[in-house]
């Protein structure tokens, strides 16, 4: 036990005198089952979009999709995240396997109104993006209607099914991003 709080006290130190979100995640992700993996993500001025990228995979058979989460509140690191897409609203978020290429995901920032810089309600400042990879709850074996699976044959279930019987298996740092 003296052993396990000696290493989580060092790595707290690295963690606090690094401002690397490389090195952050990976202490994150050895003291707690977060921050598994890094992304990026950023502002892309000609679309008026944010672009997240990722290269982690999954190739395990439980695999039930990837999931994009966004702060809710713009300029609090400590905000609540909302999910902003999943494998429901999204086919690239269904395949969690393409060792060759990193994976992408396009946030149109429709939900936020970033119309008039001059007005109240004029939503830009700093968001911070996560992205999840999601796993079924139980084992391929069990995933049947006894076990309340419903829907079509695996890996393809209805959203209700998706919802209730799926948890988040690794989650990435997040990535800071700006927003004009």
């Amino acid at each position: 036990m003296k052993y396990i709080k000696s290493i989580t006290v060092i790595l707290l130190l690295l963690y606090s005198l690094t401002g690397c979100s490389y090195v952050s995640d990976y202490v994150e992700g050895q003291i707690t089952n977060r921050a598994s993996f890094s992304i990026d993500a950023e502002y892309n001025s000609g679309t008026g979009n944010v672009d997240i990228i990722w290269s982690e995979t999954d190739f395990s058979d439980d695999f039930a999709g990837i999931e994009i989460y966004r702060s809710s509140y713009k300029n609090d690191e400590y905000a609540p995240y909302e999910m902003i897409a999943y494998k429901w609203d999204n086919a690239q978020l269904h395949v969690g396997s393409n060792p060759t290429n990193p994976k992408t995901f396009t946030d149109n920032l429709s939900d936020l109104n970033l119309v008039d810089p001059l007005s109240d309600n004029y939503e830009g400042g700093v968001y911070f993006y996560r992205v999840g990879f999601v796993h079924w709850d139980d084992s391929s074996e069990d995933r049947t209607p006894a076990n309340g699976y419903t829907g079509l044959a695996d890996p393809v279930y209805d959203n209700d099914t998706y919802h209730s019987k799926t948890s988040i298996e690794k989650v990435s740092g997040y990535a800071k991003v700006y927003i004009p």
